[in-house]
């Protein structure tokens, strides 16, 4: 069996790999439009978040001839290419940090919306927006700065808080997020093309929604502020949550190209081709303990040569002092103990990027854990220090940056034979 298992744990890291490239962004923007823009228009690319690179790449292959000038906002290590385009000038690349902003995030802000200024109402600013933005595009009203950014996003995601709601209050205290860039380009037409990172988002969760309508209310940011964020915090921040009417300009149209419903289906697809009785299972979020306990008893019936996957955004509330290491890789190190002989699983973050660990998540079954003590696993999932307990045992998968985000995956799969 532990070669058996050794062999499917290398198989469901090759189909994580696989899915990725087969919903590659460069493709899917360049699929989306048209041959030309409209005839007459002036038109500006803007693109921001983790797949910032390839989604610009997609749109400069199609119209780069027609692009009157390109800005580009994304992460450290992010790739970037524009070999083999023929085009008129370089796109200015700016870079951010995250999931923590820093001074370049509001620099990178500040540039966006000057980029998008002066317009006319003939013309048409193309926005790419993939997840990451949020923390890459740094816009805080008058009274607040950086700094109090900074301790808001570490509160809420120490606190646990899910994505939509470290979203909702960041959208409510910034001049640039909840369709604020695209009121800046206006009276032009905005169109937006988005990759969502987001289990069951909206458009206006992707990035914190920069060119979109927003739904949500500041009383709503406020409720999200009590339940994550410490008491002194929220009280702090409350009066400056902006709840101003802005409509945001007619002319404008928003898509999406694919999310983390679709990461599931080509995954599933890929194990299928590989002879796998395959089954989605709907996306989910949630506390990561709750998450291991689910794939745990999933594990347990599943039979020969079937396989579930499901796109995962689990939360861990995480103390102020921890170790390297990322929810996807803390997930996979949970269950790696009590999963029964023959079934790996593999918990992967599709940016390659999975917290602080250095790689993209891991893959995991009984037999990599080996003689492994309990003890020290333990002590690692308590520490939040799963990075060197997988490099120590050979279960992390190592991508780099991916240039692509549409969150987490888990793939639980059993050996064709064998228990």
């Amino acid at each position: 069996m532990s070669d058996a298992e050794a062999a499917l744990r290398q198989v469901l890291a090759e189909v994580f790999r696989e899915s990725l490239a087969t919903l590659d962004p460069a493709r899917l923007v360049a699929e989306a439009l048209p041959a030309r823009p409209p005839d007459g228009a002036r038109v500006r690319l803007f693109a921001a978040g983790k797949a910032a690179g390839a989604m610009a790449r997609g749109a400069l292959s199609r119209w780069g001839d027609r692009i009157e000038a390109a800005l580009v906002v994304t992460v450290d290590g992010a790739p970037i290419d524009w070999n083999g385009l023929d085009l008129p000038r370089t796109p200015d690349v700016l870079l951010a940090a995250h999931p923590v902003p820093d001074e370049r995030s509001v620099t990178a802000a500040r540039a966006a919306l000057a980029f998008v200024r002066g317009l006319g109402p003939d013309d048409h600013l193309l926005a790419l927006i993939s997840g990451g933005s949020s923390a890459l595009l740094v816009s805080p009203p008058p009274g607040l700065d950086l700094e109090d950014e900074r301790h808001v996003v570490r509160a809420l995601l120490e606190g646990g808080a899910p994505i939509h709601d470290v979203n909702l209050v960041r959208r409510h205290l910034s001049r640039i997020k909840g369709g604020r860039l695209a009121l800046a380009a206006a009276p032009a037409f905005v169109e937006t093309l988005a990759l969502s990172d987001v289990v069951a988002g909206a458009l206006h969760d992707i990035g914190s929604g920069p060119t979109v309508p927003d739904p949500t209310t500041a009383a709503e940011a406020r409720r999200a502020l009590d339940q994550y964020a410490p008491p002194e915090l929220a009280a702090q921040l409350g009066p400056f949550l902006d709840d101003t009417e802005s409509p945001l300009p007619v002319r404008t149209s928003a898509r999406l190209l694919a999310g983390p419903e679709d990461f599931a289906r080509a995954a599933a697809a890929l194990l299928a081709a590989r002879g796998f009785s395959v089954r989605i299972e709907p996306a989910e979020g949630g506390d990561a303990h709750a998450v291991v306990e689910k794939r745990l008893t999933q594990a347990m019936t599943l039979a020969p040569g079937h396989a579930i996957v499901v796109a995962c955004e689990p939360t861990l509330a995480l103390p102020p002092q921890r170790g390297r290491g990322g929810r996807a890789g803390w997930v996979a190190l949970a269950a790696v103990k009590s999963l029964p002989p023959g079934v790996a699983l593999l918990c992967g973050a599709s940016d390659g990027a999975d917290g602080s660990s250095g790689a993209a998540g891991a893959v995991v079954s009984a037999e990599a854990a080996g003689d492994l003590d309990s003890a020290r696993i333990d002590a690692a999932l308590g520490a939040y220090d799963d990075a060197a307990v997988h490099r120590t045992i050979g279960t992390a998968i190592v991508t780099g940056p991916t240039g692509q985000n549409l969150t987490d995956l888990h793939i639980l799969a059993r050996c064709f034979s064998g228990t």
